[in-house]
């Protein structure tokens, strides 16, 4: 005999479960830049996915506060974009690299001022998120949920806290 909650619960309801699962994990705390979590959540960050868009600002032992998407990724801001206005340099085959954040509405926030949340509108006419004017980005060379390894790229990719300026520490 099936339980009837379990039943009745719709499949969303069960992926916003296992976002919940993974976000508790990360807020215990990331190590070396990267925690532990299963590879069949969610697919690479600006992929499609069926989870609600959402934001949240979590800390990390080794970045400080930072900001996730829905699918437990580390989202990114570049030094060379703007935010006043938002502006973004990273266009053609940058975007290859550097996965631009579409803009969603509705979209779910904890942890980051809503007021700090924007979009702009890209060169080639689609919306993008921004956090207090930043363009944001997720990383092709993030393969799972919680890898920082965009972090300092270039010199100029940096993984975003919840106010939008760049984590630290930056690396060497």
């Amino acid at each position: 005999m099936s339980n009837p909650v379990e039943t009745a619960w719709p499949a969303a309801r069960k992926r916003a479960a296992a976002v919940f699962v993974l976000v508790a994990t990360l807020l215990g705390g990331c190590t070396g830049g990267q925690v532990t979590v299963q590879p069949t959540l969610a697919p690479a960050p600006g992929r499609p996915s069926e989870l609600q868009p959402a934001l949240f600002g979590i800390s990390s032992d080794t970045l400080g506060w930072i900001v996730i998407d829905e699918q437990g990724y580390v989202l990114y801001r570049s030094e060379l974009d703007g935010n006043r206005p938002a502006r973004s340099a990273c266009t053609d085959s940058c975007t290859q690299q550097w996965l631009p954040v579409p803009a969603a509405d509705p979209i779910r926030v904890e942890g980051i001022d809503r007021q700090l949340i924007g979009t702009m509108t890209r060169p080639d006419g689609t919306k993008q998120l921004t956090l207090a004017g930043w363009p944001l980005y997720g990383y092709a060379g993030d393969r799972m949920p919680g890898d920082a390894n965009g972090h300092g790229q270039d010199g100029h990719w940096f993984a975003v806290t919840p106010i939008g300026t760049r984590a630290g520490p930056t690396p060497a």
